[in-house]
């Protein structure tokens, strides 16, 4: 046994990787969620989604995310109430045709901007990348 005592495992190297992201969307509209969950999968991101206000809530009740797209306007409740209820340190990226709504969340909350539909999605991803970087960043020097 080489190196004090470990068995040497044949085999290819397997790197540990960090784990993705986990982003919520929430979206009601099928057409607009669809490509943009699978957009931000072929990024590296993990995804969970909700449709409507209460299931967004529950989200953030039972999973830890990264980040959060969310849409205000929504059949069922509003994604204001979700935005609200998002923990001050997590990235939220609030996308909607009406920047008049988010403009009040935007200034209340911390770690809040708008993206307004239509929206590109390359911009939003982009933008929820350097969102997680910097609350990453952030932690890690409230934590030095």
């Amino acid at each position: 046994m080489p190196f004090g005592g470990c068995a040497a495992r044949a085999g290819p190297f397997v790197a540990m990787s960090k784990p993705s992201p986990l982003v919520l969307v929430l979206e009601d509209d099928l057409s607009v969620r669809r490509p943009l969950v699978k957009f931000l999968e072929l990024h590296g991101f993990s995804v969970v989604t909700a449709e409507t206000a209460d299931d967004g809530l529950e989200v953030l009740r039972k999973q830890r995310i990264a980040a959060a797209v969310i849409d205000l306007r929504l059949r069922r409740g509003s994604g204001r109430d979700v935005v609200a209820s998002t923990p001050a340190n997590i990235p939220v990226i609030i996308f909607s045709g009406l920047p008049s709504q988010s403009g009040e969340l935007e200034r209340l909350r911390p770690r809040t901007r708008l993206i307004e539909k239509p929206y590109s999605i390359v911009q939003l991803v982009a933008t929820l990348e350097e969102m997680i970087a910097k609350a990453a960043a952030d932690s890690n020097n409230l934590h030095s």
